[in-house]
């Protein structure tokens, strides 16, 4: 399988002047008139340019590629050309193949300026020097590839393409970097990659909420299928594969593959192209990338003639305005002058393309190695201004805002469980189900970011089965948090060190405390955990000395402090319960990957699905496993049931499956013998013999994470180990 590319994770740089992302001796293009309209060119300079291009690359065999990029600066588009003797033209640090980055990667470059001052009009102003796109960002922008799905376009079809996609996003005020990658074939055959960015967008879909979004609003494209028949973008190409089903007004995604799809890969591959991870990453490394594409029907590149090249290359002049955003989170690329060859009649070079800026490698890359940094910087590159929230307890999100809360002022929690304490990350289930009960309370999306693949599976493990394990059949064992538990008094419960390990466990709507088979401490879940009776030494502090007493609060020893106590005891952790059996949705869990987030589209079968028996099988095992996970059983005295069982059910199984989402009616015919089931006015099916594992609707916050109510002064005091 072809992998998506990205850019590269940014641990550290070498320094505060060194671009990443760069173009070392390039060539700017100034047009005239900028500031003097009299002086403006009007005709077409693609012949020019293409002359000029097509010398170069005869005159200079180590020429391997020659790029344009077309650039939205402060005020109006310009453009640069950069030639390369390999098929990357990233000159910055962040280059793949660290050895050939810097300047050394340059090639034809004062052949490419000759020419291009020979052949363009003489108010045209040529410089060579150093250009900058760190400020642009590294993480993906909306980035469309033109592809082509019958016979190749005409030279007609391309004539003035790039010129037109340029001036109507600059009509919205959306910056823009235009690309075009240049390689000669045979003397007049050449192969072009043609990509578009919208950098001034927000539009980059996350995850499969994202991703399943997307769909139902089909992105703008500034290459897309109002352009010549036949050509097509590369963010279009999941509309093959792809299509949305949320029945009953459900807020999951329905992400599901399209009926008749039958290239599983070209599917998945096409949702890398429709998050534009991979045609941004190739577009700042300068480089084809089209090793992705080959289980589509489309072709990637165009394969022209010097005559059909020419008709591409109309991308000069452009005197277009484009306003960037009020707030911008990416900016205009900068350029280091090295050599000015002539000056534009009528223009500014700065203001075509402003010069060396203090912070210019810093803007837009993200700095540092921490999942702090990472996300911080991720964040804003993306387009949201996320607060970020220093002062934080337990539980407590690190910052506001991201892309798939509809309020964009959604939670986002960092999780590593392997994390060092310093990192201020969630490292604990306990935790993290805190963290989304509070999103779940707020009626907000929560974002989860982790450091790997592995740490995300993690985090979705328990954030869908929000327990730690069965004891028996219908006993659970539920996380904890390292922090002290309280009796009414104030006192703090603690056993002795060497007694048998102690864990929480909730049944029939109790939660009792445990070492080993002995239970210490039973209440209804309802109830604070001060209200309970524990069979417990405690720990109270009298004066500058700690007290140990016995469970009916006689003193049975005295130690100078708290850390002296450690010695021989331990503090009994707090438990946290879910506020609802399973957190599915409204929940994105993702992974860095180098520079992106990353949230793998799950496809789980439990057959193969190919008959309608088979596909009877598959409801019937998933509801088995839904039902054996999430549900206890319960006498026929009991009034317990699991309400809203099929609405649950539906966003789990979404969660975790490309196929389309079953009827309510299908899945009561698919319910195991063992379940009795009924028909209620509100509900479609009402279990009978069934309960969640835990009824905890409305539970108060400060209960279910084991507090005395939401003011406790220790609510954030660490247990001792």
């Amino acid at each position: 399988m072809q992998q998506v590319n990205r850019m590269p994770a940014i641990d550290s740089i070498p320094d505060d002047r060194t671009p990443a992302v760069a173009r070392h001796g390039a060539i700017h293009c100034c047009q005239s008139g900028l500031d003097e309209s009299s002086l403006r060119l009007s005709g077409a300079l693609a012949g020019p340019l293409c002359e000029a291009i097509t010398n170069a690359s005869t005159a200079v065999p180590e020429l391997a590629s020659v790029e344009l990029l077309v650039l939205t600066g402060e005020r109006t588009a310009t453009l640069v050309v950069h030639g390369s003797q390999t098929a990357q033209h990233n000159t910055g640090w962040l280059a793949d193949g660290a050895g050939e980055a810097g300047s050394g990667r340059t090639a034809g470059g004062d052949e490419l300026a000759a020419l291009l001052q020979r052949r363009l009009p003489d108010w045209y102003g040529i410089e060579r020097g150093t250009l900058v796109l760190d400020l642009i960002g590294i993480a993906a922008a909306p980035t469309s590839r033109l592809v082509y799905t019958d016979e190749p376009p005409s030279g007609s079809a391309l004539e003035s393409l790039f010129r037109e996609i340029v001036a109507r996003n600059h009509k919205h005020n959306i910056p823009t970097v235009g690309q075009l990658l240049v390689q000669r074939e045979s003397t007049d055959r050449f192969r072009v990659t043609a990509r578009v960015a919208d950098i001034g967008r927000a539009e980059r879909p996350l995850g499969r909420h994202g991703l399943a979004a997307s769909l139902d609003a089909s992105p703008s494209c500034p290459i897309d299928r109002t352009t010549p028949d036949g050509i097509t973008s590369s963010r279009r190409l999941a509309d093959d594969y792809w299509e949305r089903n949320v029945p009953h007004s459900s807020r999951f995604p329905g992400l599901m593959t399209s009926p008749g799809t039958t290239n599983a890969l070209a599917a998945l591959m096409s949702l890398g192209f429709r998050d534009s991870t991979h045609e941004y990453a190739a577009l700042l490394q300068g480089r084809p990338a089209a090793d992705p594409y080959e289980p589509f029907p489309v072709d990637p590149t165009l394969a022209l003639s010097t005559a059909e090249l020419e008709a591409i290359l109309d991308v000069t002049p452009h005197y277009e305005t484009c306003r960037w955003p009020a707030k911008p989170t990416r900016f205009a690329p900068r350029f280091i002058r090295e050599t000015v060859r002539t000056q534009a009649a009528g223009t500014d070079h700065e203001e075509l393309l402003r010069g060396p800026h203090p912070a210019m490698t810093e803007l837009g890359v993200q700095t540092g190695g921490s999942l702090r940094a990472f996300t911080g910087g991720w964040l804003e590159e993306t387009g949201y201004h996320a607060e970020t929230l220093d002062e934080r307890s337990r539980g407590d999100p690190h910052f506001r805002g991201h892309p798939n809360d509809d309020a964009d002022d959604g939670p986002v929690v960092l999780v590593d469980p392997n994390g060092e304490s310093s990192d201020q990350v969630v490292g604990t289930a306990g935790e993290l189900i805190m963290a989304a009960n509070r999103a779940l309370r707020e009626g907000s999306h929560l974002l989860v970011v982790t450091p790997s693949r592995e740490t995300a599976q993690w985090a979705r493990d328990v954030l869908e089965v929000p327990y730690a394990s069965r004891r028996t059949r219908d006993v659970q064992q539920v996380y904890s948090i390292p922090a002290f538990v309280y009796t009414g008094d104030g006192d703090i419960v603690v056993t002795e060190r060497e007694s048998q390990p102690l864990y929480w466990t909730v049944s029939d709507g109790q939660r009792s405390l445990y070492a080993g088979d002995r239970c210490l401490a039973s209440g209804p879940v309802t109830a604070p955990l001060s209200s309970y009776t524990f069979e417990t030494p405690r720990l109270t502090k009298r004066g500058d000395s700690m007290i140990v007493l016995n469970d009916d609060r006689s003193v049975r020893e005295r130690r100078p402090s708290l850390a002296a106590c450690a010695t021989d005891y331990r503090a009994v952790r707090r438990p946290v319960l879910p506020i609802q059996p399973l957190f599915c949705t409204d929940v994105t869990v993702a992974y860095r990957a180098g520079s992106s987030l990353v949230e793998p589209i799950r496809s789980q079968r439990w057959d193969d699905g190919r008959t309608l028996e088979s596909r009877r099988r598959h409801y019937k095992r998933a509801l088995e496993t839904f039902l054996e996970t999430y549900t206890v059983g319960v006498s026929a005295q009991s009034s317990r049931t699991a309400p809203r069982f099929f609405e649950r059910f539906l966003t789990w199984y979404d969660g975790r499956i490309t196929w389309p989402v079953p009827t309510r009616d299908r899945l009561s015919r698919a319910l195991p013998n063992w379940v009795h089931a009924r028909t209620d006015t509100r509900e479609p099916v009402v279990l009978e013999n069934r309960s969640w594992w835990l009824p905890v609707a409305d539970l108060p916050l400060a209960i279910a994470h084991g507090r005395s109510s939401d003011a406790s002064a220790h609510h954030d005091r660490s247990a001792t180990e």
